[in-house]
């Protein structure tokens, strides 16, 4: 199958943490978003709700507070984004202290994807004014919130250790090495029960 490598900046921290969610379930990001690609081209529409956790109303922060003689009282404000942080002028009625954002830390996320998907999955994206690129920050965020893929998206047939199409030159001799490990150690088990662990896990028919 033809694929083309598709870059996309991402935060991180954001695509360390999908990463090991998406690892624990036996996928890796290029299979998780080449069955999204196809999901959206099928549906012509994002099929995942964007949406934040669920926080408590006792929790939930409120930017002022009103007095009993009906004027707001603007809180003390703390903007804390970083170990660093500075205090800008003194009061006797409030203090604010003024935190500096460190820059976020971006990587670079590579996928490999058939380049008639990735081409219609821009296309549709573009009529909806998203990109690819923000496309992957929102799921992969959804994802990092639930601590799994959302219940609406469809999950690839096979998982990435079955299926050598969604898998990128380095993940096949990583998965090789592995083997041969496992082989040397004698960690084997027949064909036969090979076939009836993949039927009872849904991966083959």
């Amino acid at each position: 199958m033809k694929t083309v490598n598709l870059q996309v900046r991402i935060n991180e921290d954001l695509k360390q943490e999908v990463s090991s969610i998406l690892k624990a379930q036996g996928l890796s990001y290029t299979s998780m978003l080449d069955a999204l690609f196809r999901q959206i081209i099928k549906e012509r529409r994002i099929p995942f709700a964007i949406a934040l956790p669920t926080t408590p109303t006792d929790k939930t922060p409120t930017p002022s507070t009103l007095n009993n003689n009906g004027t707001y009282e603007q809180p003390q404000t703390t903007l804390k984004a970083s170990d660093t942080i500075n205090t800008y002028g003194t009061s006797t009625t409030n203090e604010i202290e003024i935190s500096f954002d460190k820059i976020d830390k971006t990587g670079i996320l590579n996928i490999r994807i058939n380049p008639k998907v990735k081409t219609l999955t821009t296309a549709i994206l573009k009529e909806m004014g998203l990109t690819i690129s923000l496309l992957i920050t929102l799921i992969s965020k959804q994802i990092q919130f639930s601590k799994a893929i959302p219940k609406s998206v469809n999950k690839p047939i096979a998982c990435d250790s079955m299926n050598a199409d969604f898998l990128t030159d380095e993940e096949i001799d990583q998965l090789l090495e592995m083997a041969y490990i496992d082989m040397e150690q004698g960690n084997l088990i027949s064909a036969e029960e090979l076939f009836e662990q993949l039927k009872r896990e849904g991966l083959l028919l």
